[in-house]
């Protein structure tokens, strides 16, 4: 972006705070725009579009005409007729009319800027680019009404008197679907894109290769939809065995050519990935001489990263890569192309004889240096044709191709590298941009890949790391949401995850850093999601609910229920299920104590007009609960929840997130001493141990109950020993309940880690984690 541009963003954000213009009025936002614009600068009166208001175009060009009957389109559904597009005849624009104008303005300095002017007397709308004009008629749109389905139709639409001078932050703003793992129709596509323009996305990254399944027609190559794009059945949860389901697809190159055509109408650019080296199953499948060993290779029915992946050594890859891609560029006319780069295992290059060979041939030091090689060559090849690659942070390893762009998922870190190399990078962290993660806690939400990202966190991501200069800066070409599809297998399910993060993400994309305001923003999109019931979107509320928790009370030694919401100042609402029956609502104005095994149920109050999302949490109330255990070993900083309380706060950890509840012992052991204040009749003991063998955490190899009086002698428990074996479903808990039946005052605790991964396990020889969350003593069950 041009540094006058940068300056006049400080002088716009100056000016409106002289003033006196602020994003909110009485604690509303003054208007509902999403990406929030650079200035907005409201008016007295509103300008009413009625039948006889005239649309004027400045030239008689295609493009101005398809952008009029955009307009059109959105007001019949107003029940206004469409008004009568023009070509402005006179300089000076008469009254009741809205003038779309392209022209070089020298006060518009970005391809996709606008200058939005709303009187009483008429709408102007400038930029520079046709593109600049669809982005000031999304704005236009969102100071609409949002419209009633149960009018029939209006005699006017109002339009607030304001003036907007608006352009983006950041070049690329992206939004990435996988169709590999599952696959969705052509017409689900075309409304992911019709969302994303809506919110001035103007990348689709569309992932079409996979180790489950090979998605885009190629003619040369008709196997890779024959075989490659179907497979024999889908893994039941985290890999824990097949449905023997028969699934796939692809989409032909006319189906292809047929989104790229409805995407560019929405100046939304497809970036298509066809992945490489690795994730490269499917094609091995259908092309088994493409792959290290000669296979037989089956396209995979099951998640993860698997060994096999294109050969390095065989020249035969090369030219039938170039084949594909050659296929590719001639249906995507994208500057950029995927060509992906992550997960690529060195397993079998390091034992190929053909890839050995290359190494030494190319003078390479290893298997990392033959990944850059490989990377780079096929670079040369579609620079050679005009076009540049995109790829996932990994290919930074063993030397970055020279003129590549860098997608940065493994944290900002190889962002970073590159952008300290002279490359352009694209942020895609999976902390805060990974939408196939969950959103809110997993016990209210669908089942999902892992990972806790909540629409305020999405809000909260800044692309830019604060450790590059302003030079470095510059390589930051912005930011992209991802939606991997292992779990998600409807256009439903898409979009509950994608929406509303995406909007979130699309306003860090495009506003001024120092406008972004999340107070400010969840007024605004409050109103959005009306916009988006119009449309159908199956969007979460999951924002909008309340995090149920416990709080240590270091005054009173007590345990006590906090209710928390990421809006500011919102009123909160709840019951409480016990023993006693039902609790009538309350409003939650304070911590409480909880005083028996509990249902919390809690909400937001509507006063607002906001979404009601309940929120469910039960509390385990028991011996235990509330005291403080004594730990012997020290848990990982980085699964740490709430600390030592976490174990005894009635409150259990989900299988699905390993974040909020879990403590994680890393090769170490989880002991610990419960003291229980005072002799009491011990019946039984529930630990809840984690088993996700993906993630690395394994049940422990025993658990030892020891118990005593004084705290200084200790006897072993008796009754039943927990039988420690593997569910089989990864990801799930075993509650151990034990039966005790004695007098004791201390509890002892050990639960004993396996110490490392075991053979044969990815992680093998390195050390294990061990997860443990609540220990109940005396629940009953």
């Amino acid at each position: 972006m041009k540094k006058n541009f940068k300056a006049l963003t400080l002088i716009i954000l100056i000016l409106n705070a002289l003033c006196g213009h602020a994003e909110t009025k009485k604690g509303k936002p003054i208007h509902s725009i999403i990406p929030a614009p650079v200035s907005y600068i409201s008016s007295k009166g509103k300008f009413s579009i009625r039948p006889g208001t005239a649309i004027l175009i400045n030239s008689s060009s295609k493009e101005l005409s398809k952008l009029a009957a955009t307009l059109n389109e959105v007001l019949i559904n107003y029940g206004i007729s469409p008004l009568p597009v023009t070509t402005l005849q006179e300089n000076k624009q008469p009254a009741n009319s809205i003038l779309l104008s392209v022209d070089n303005y020298n006060e518009i300095s970005s391809a996709e800027g606008y200058i939005l002017e709303v009187s009483k007397k008429t709408i102007t709308l400038r930029a520079t680019t046709g593109k600049g004009i669809f982005y000031g008629l999304q704005s236009l749109l969102q100071l609409m009404p949002v419209q009633d389905n149960n009018k029939s139709g209006l005699s006017s639409v109002k339009i607030p008197a304001c003036k907007i001078i608006d352009y983006p932050r950041f070049p690329y703003r992206g939004m990435h679907l996988d169709v590999g793992r599952h696959m969705f129709p052509v017409e689900f596509i075309k409304k992911y894109i019709d969302l994303m323009s809506m919110y001035k996305v103007n990348n689709f990254h569309w992932h079409l290769t996979e180790d489950q399944g090979w998605r885009l027609e190629i003619r040369k190559y008709p196997q890779l939809t024959e075989t490659g794009a179907f497979r024999r059945s889908s893994p039941i949860g985290r890999n824990a065995g097949d449905d023997n389901i028969f699934y796939g697809g692809f989409y032909t190159q006319e189906e292809a050519r047929e989104i790229v055509e409805y995407a560019a109408g929405r100046y939304v650019n497809v970036i298509p990935e066809i992945e490489m080296p690795g994730h490269a199953l499917a094609a091995l499948a259908s092309y088994p001489h493409l792959g290290c060993t000669g296979g037989p290779y089956e396209v995979w029915t099951m998640w993860g990263v698997h060994d096999d992946i294109f050969c390095a050594g065989n020249e035969g890859v090369f030219h039938f890569l170039e084949d594909v891609l050659t296929e590719v560029m001639d249906i995507f006319p994208s500057k950029y192309i995927h060509i992906g780069g992550d997960e690529a295992p060195k397993t079998r290059w390091d034992v190929c004889e053909k890839c050995q060979q290359r190494i030494k041939e190319e003078k390479l030091k290893d298997s990392h240096e033959l990944q850059s090689y490989f990377i780079t060559r096929i670079e040369k090849f579609l620079n050679k044709h005009g076009r540049q690659i995109i790829g996932w942070d990994e290919i930074l390893e063993g030397g970055l191709a020279p003129g590549a762009t860098v997608m940065s998922w493994r944290g900002t870190e190889g962002g970073i590298a590159a952008a300290k190399m002279g490359h352009d990078v694209i942020m895609t962290p999976g902390s805060h941009c990974y939408l196939d993660h969950y959103q809110a806690n997993p016990a209210g939400e669908p089942f999902a890949i892992g990972g806790f990202t909540t629409l305020k966190k999405t809000y909260s991501f800044e692309p830019v790391p604060d450790v590059l200069s302003e030079k470095e800066s510059r390589h930051i070409m912005g930011a992209q949401g991802n939606v991997w599809t292992e779990y998600i297998k409807t256009p439903a399910h898409v979009e509950y995850m994608a929406y509303p993060r995406a909007i979130a993400l699309a306003e860090v994309n495009w506003s001024p850093r120092e406008s972004r305001n999340w107070e400010n923003f969840v007024g605004r999109l409050v109103v959005n999601m009306k916009r988006l019931d119009l449309k159908n979107v199956n969007y979460s509320k999951s924002a909008f609910g309340v995090d149920v928790g416990m709080q240590y009370d270091e005054n009173s030694e007590k345990l006590k229920a906090v209710l928390k919401s990421d809006l500011p100042g919102a009123e909160i609402l709840y019951t409480i299920t016990d023993k006693n029956g039902t609790s009538s609502e309350r409003i939650y104005k304070a911590p409480f104590e909880i005083n028996a095994v509990s249902i919390i149920k809690a909400w937001l109050s509507d006063r607002s007009g906001l979404p009601l999302k309940i929120s469910e949490r039960k509390v385990w109330h028991n011996d235990a609960f509330g005291i403080k255990p004594l730990l012997n070993t020290l848990y990982d900083h980085r699964y740490q929840a709430n600390g030592n309380i976490s174990l005894t706060d009635g409150l259990r950890g989900d299988a699905n997130s390993l974040i909020n509840d879990w403590l994680g012992f890393l090769g170490e052991d989880a002991d610990l001493i419960i003291d229980l204040g005072g002799e009491k009749d011990i019946q039984n003991v529930s630990i809840g141990l984690l088993h996700n063998p993906g993630n690395w955490i394994f049940m422990p190899a025993a658990v030892e109950i020891k118990l005593s009086e004084d705290g200084i002698k200790y006897t072993e428990a008796g009754g039943i020993k927990p039988d420690i074996i593997t569910p089989s479903e990864p990801g799930g808990i075993l509650y151990s309940i034990i039966n005790i039946q004695q007098k004791a005052r201390y509890i002892h605790i050990k639960a004993k880690n396996i110490g490392n991964c075991p053979k044969g396990h990815p992680g093998e020889g390195s050390k294990a984690w061990l997860f443990v969350d609540e220990v109940l003593i005396n629940t009953g069950l």
